[in-house]
């Protein structure tokens, strides 16, 4: 299981209540090993979860996703944390 941090490099617990509530009310990073999830303001209204895969072998991949999509977010945070080739 990975380890998760967030910006102030304290832990954050591995679920998605957990790392959303670290996301949106927190300081809106989260940090594993190869994969890592933030908040990105893109205007002044709008905001965007990227989360970013780091498979080792090529540039880490972005993914944007708007905050009403937090759900997909988490899901992809947390297949890039499962898998072995990530």
């Amino acid at each position: 299981m990975s380890q998760l941090f967030n910006k102030d490099g304290l832990p954050v617990k591995n679920n998605p209540k957990a790392i959303q509530e670290e996301l949106v009310r927190g300081t809106g990073f989260v940090i594993a090993e190869k994969v890592s999830a933030f908040i990105q303001n893109a205007s002044l209204h709008e905001k965007h979860i990227v989360i970013s895969i780091d498979n080792g072998t090529a540039d880490p991949t972005d993914k944007k996703f708007v905050v009403g999509r937090i759900k997909e977010a988490l899901e992809l945070f947390q297949r890039g944390l499962s898998d072995p080739k990530s």
